[in-house]
């Protein structure tokens, strides 16, 4: 399916009965990935896209900072995911866009059988940049 998802409703690409198990990566690929809590602190249209996304910042504490990235999440408007917490994927690397945009994490979520993703939830308390395990 390549790099990215596709959110199709006819096909639902993404149903549980159609994903195969991954392969085995073992505990020190899993444990090398920085996943963090961050809260959302502004998401931008991103009308330049070929597929519906936004851009957003997600504050990631005092140690990583503002981080921006490309999400395919507009199923939620703006409104739901200021302020949200979030949990991202920090040290996958940086991707430029065509629009010149830097993608810097990728924001997680459980995919619905269309490819809609649902963002994970935080539980209240849970300070940005905590890492998550």
């Amino acid at each position: 399916m390549g790099d990215q998802h596709v959110i199709d409703s006819e096909v639902e690409p993404y149903h549980p009965e159609k994903l195969e198990r991954k392969e085995y990566v073992g505990i020190g690929d899993y444990f090398a990935l920085d996943m963090r809590a961050g809260k959302v602190i502004d998401v931008e249209e991103f009308p330049e896209m070929r597929k519906p996304s936004y851009k957003i910042h997600v504050d990631f504490g005092p140690v990583v900072g503002t981080l921006s990235s490309s999400a395919q999440i507009t199923n939620y408007p703006r409104s739901q995911l200021i302020g949200r917490m979030v949990v991202g994927a920090i040290n996958l690397g940086e991707k430029t866009l065509p629009t010149g945009f830097k993608s810097q994490f990728l924001i997680l979520g459980a995919l619905d059988p269309d490819g809609s993703v649902n963002l994970l939830e935080i539980p209240n308390g849970v300070l940005p940049g905590s890492t998550v395990a």
